[in-house]
């Protein structure tokens, strides 16, 4: 009996090796489904062959033994957290901030894969993990409030205020510049959300941890002063102690000190504050609606005369000043400023190259104020403030000298001074 061409295709297919592979392959399916499911049903209390851990295979451990395996893993793993800043290290323990490895949660992700579904999803999901494995990872849990508060504690060693760059006038007229420091400041917000990840998969930091806080620039910089080398301009009142002079010494240390970058304009309200009982000052005589009273803060406009006179003479640029109902007793008609909290402010603009600084002090009855520059500013002029006009409208002029040669002559303003009204009590 001859074999027909159909059969000898199917024989010679059967036994070609594609064939061959393919009911290798079967069989070998077969046999690892077979050995899946018996070791699921023969070792239902075990974790299903193909699951690992870092890397270790922890198929057929019993839930006991897997504890013990995830807990010896997380023993290898936990450490103290090294922050290092400069020559000093700190230290953060993982119980101190109650970080803990999250054992029966790894141990039951272990046990649970492969079951607890259908008996067909089962079936496949340990075919899958067999052939192609399935890794449980170990995380973990702690306190970020704790962790912030152990962070704020190594700030607090690390963080560092900015210090102003100083100016000082010694008695000789010398100036002395004392250098600013640059603060500096961790941000801790920052750390903690770099370390969330690390800690939360118990993948602590090995190597030290090197602290980088951030630069603090201080108001005034070294820089800011480098060019300040003499007096351009200094006036001088006084007074009587008293309420009144502790009013003025208040203001005058509120002012002291105090930079104006070229271009930058300086208001005396916004720098003083308001004038009242909190901020440390008493009652004294006072202007109000032209007439002598006695509030909080008198005297203070004494501290603004008086600047606004060392204003004019190291040639800055008024660019509010208001007159008093009537004259001074501390300066020449004409040359006085005041001020009243949230209605008069005096405030000056500097148009010069570089940068001024103040200085005021009040000691015994005298009130100074120095303004400190460059002095090459003033293209070597000397200024004079000189009036026209009688004391009740007095014209103020600010004259620019080269020698006894003008340079240029400003008209400022012309003041009416009324007649002193008699107070009310």
């Amino acid at each position: 009996m001859e074999t027909t061409e159909v059969e000898k295709f199917n024989i010679k297919n059967f036994l070609s090796k594609k064939g061959l592979l393919a009911l290798a392959a079967t069989v070998t399916g077969v046999a690892v489904g077979m050995l899946a499911f018996s070791s699921s049903v023969a070792d239902s209390d075990k974790i299903i062959l193909g699951v690992s851990s870092e890397g270790q295979p922890i198929g057929g451990m019993t839930k006991a033994t897997a504890e013990k395996f995830f807990t010896d893993t997380a023993a290898q793993k936990m450490h103290n957290l090294t922050f290092r800043y400069g020559n000093e290290e700190f230290e953060i323990a993982p119980e101190e901030i109650n970080l803990t490895p999250l054992i029966d949660k790894a141990t039951q992700e272990a046990l649970n894969y492969g079951r607890g579904g259908s008996l067909l999803d089962n079936f496949n999901n340990q075919i899958k993990c067999f052939l192609n494995g399935r890794d449980v990872k170990l995380s973990a849990q702690y306190d970020s409030a704790l962790l912030d508060e152990k962070l704020s504690a190594i700030a607090a060693q690390v963080n560092k205020d900015p210090v102003n760059a100083v100016v000082e006038l010694s008695s000789d007229g010398s100036i002395k510049k004392i250098p600013g420091v640059i603060g500096k400041k961790l941000d801790v917000e920052q750390i903690a959300e770099n370390l969330r990840e690390p800690l939360s998969t118990l993948n602590l930091p090995k190597k030290i941890i090197d602290l980088e806080p951030e630069n603090i620039m201080p108001f005034v910089t070294t820089e800011d002063i480098a060019e300040i080398d003499s007096v351009i301009g200094t006036y001088s009142t006084y007074y009587y102690p008293g309420d009144r002079g502790d009013n003025i010494w208040l203001a005058a240390n509120a002012i002291s000190h105090k930079l104006v970058k070229s271009s930058w304009t300086f208001s005396f309200n916004d720098t003083v504050g308001e004038r009242t009982w909190d901020a440390g000052y008493k009652v004294a005589g006072v202007i109000i609606n032209g007439r002598p009273a006695e509030d909080y803060g008198g005297g203070v406009c004494q501290v603004s005369s008086t600047l606004y006179n060392a204003v004019l003479l190291a040639g800055l640029t008024p660019t509010e000043r208001t007159s008093h109902f009537y004259q001074s007793t501390y300066v020449a008609p004409g040359r006085d400023a005041t001020v009243a909290d949230g209605y008069l402010d005096f405030k000056f603009r500097n148009d010069l190259p570089h940068n001024v600084y103040l200085i005021a002090e009040a000691y015994g009855s005298t009130l100074s104020v120095y303004i400190l520059g460059t002095k090459a500013d003033l293209g070597g002029a000397e200024i004079a403030i000189e009036r026209e006009g009688s004391d009740m409208t007095p014209s103020i002029y600010r004259v620019w000298y080269s020698g006894n040669d003008v340079i240029k002559s400003e008209f400022l303003h012309t003041d009416v001074y009324e007649v002193p009204k008699p107070r009310q009590d």
